[in-house]
């Protein structure tokens, strides 16, 4: 099963998921290539050609460097320990790679990066920072997230919107682009097309001028792509909707962004038997109007045999919209395909689960 597809440019592009499975085309998706790294699930990768790049399993992260075999990134050891979580990739040429490692969701950040081929890493954590996404833009890095000023002034300083390229992931230039509608939720879960401001507006700041697009209120999902005058996002299955032009850029928005989920730390075990996680995260804190604290819910699923959810019921929840939202989430969850004596089976599981809820401000 395939996990994750991107293309580095019209021609290359590559695939990868369960059984260290990788696919590449050299000819823009007409055939493709099977090659295998390991046995472990690749739970994110990026590549800048077929020889070259990151890859990601639950317990380790690894990189290619012409050769066939997989390197392990085991140093600086104290900052992988550090910072265990690996939310993206970036493979920007065959010598420039960078790993965005954080301390977790909402947490610190920095960038792992090399500029020869992997012989040597080095670690840059912005201070003040918090960075929410890394893409390879027109052969850049760009970073986008949120920064705080003036944090010397009374009242300990602001946080202001922020996006950044570099060339080498050590050295970060600050965008000239108009980027202040991103200041309500930041610009975030990007591609080559734009940012998120909100589910209902595209932010577009990689080119002058900054171009804005709205986005029709619906089940837009943190996998999307903008096809022409379409915004496509995938979910159970593919939905589009028409894109138009954003009439007041600076309005609070009434949509919030989708939910990207987690990937696990670094040295997860992986588990024995039964289902096997892919991606399976919640919010760390949702939003209710009616209730807050620590709440515990019990959730029933159905897996299909091709790992999506088919089925989801939340119950003992003390609210219809949490109930909901927790809902929704755990709709977009990833298992490896079950199986039982070599034939994808589907598997009903049920557990409890335990959510942390705030009221509004």
């Amino acid at each position: 099963m395939l996990f994750g597809i991107e293309f580095f440019s019209a021609k290359f592009g590559y695939a990868y998921g369960t059984g260290g499975t990788v696919l590449f085309t050299n000819d823009g998706g007409d055939s493709w290539e099977t090659r295998h790294f390991g046995a472990d699930t690749i739970l994110l990768a990026s590549f800048a050609d077929p020889t070259h790049g990151l890859l990601r399993t639950a317990p380790s992260l690894f990189y290619l460097d012409g050769s066939d075999s997989l390197h392990q990134i085991a140093q600086p050891a104290d900052t992988l320990q550090r910072f265990p979580f690996t939310p993206f990739l970036v493979a920007l040429s065959p010598d420039k790679m960078t790993a965005l490692l954080s301390e977790g969701p909402y947490a610190e950040a920095g960038f792992l990066a090399t500029i020869d081929g992997g012989k040597t890493w080095s670690f840059y954590d912005p201070q003040s920072t918090g960075i929410k996404d890394l893409l390879r833009v027109d052969g850049k890095y760009w970073a986008t997230g949120h920064e705080v000023i003036g944090k010397d002034k009374p009242g300990g300083g602001n946080g202001v919107p922020m996006a950044t390229y570099s060339e080498d992931g050590m050295h970060w230039t600050h965008t000239t682009t108009e980027i202040h509608p991103c200041h309500w939720e930041y610009c975030v879960i990007c591609n080559s097309q734009g940012c998120l401001a909100s589910g209902t507006l595209l932010v577009n700041f990689f080119h002058q001028p900054t171009t804005y697009s709205a986005i029709p209120k619906g089940a837009l999902t943190a996998k999307w792509a903008v096809v022409g005058e379409n915004i496509c996002t995938l979910n159970q299955n593919v939905a589009c909707a028409s894109i138009g032009k954003a009439s007041d850029i600076e309005a609070s928005p009434g949509v919030p962004l989708p939910h990207e989920q987690t990937m696990p730390r670094l040295g997860t075990k992986l588990p024995t038997g039964g289902l096997r996680c892919v991606s399976c995260s919640l919010e760390p804190v949702f939003i209710d109007d009616k209730v807050q604290g620590r709440i515990t819910v019990h959730v029933v699923l159905q897996v299909g045999t091709d790992g999506t959810v088919e089925m989801a019921n939340v119950e003992k929840s003390p609210s219809d919209a949490l109930t909901q939202r927790i809902h929704d989430e755990m709709m977009t969850w990833l298992f490896e395909p079950p199986t039982k004596e070599g034939q994808s089976i589907r598997i009903k599981t049920e557990s409890d689960i335990a959510v942390n809820v705030i009221l509004p401000k």
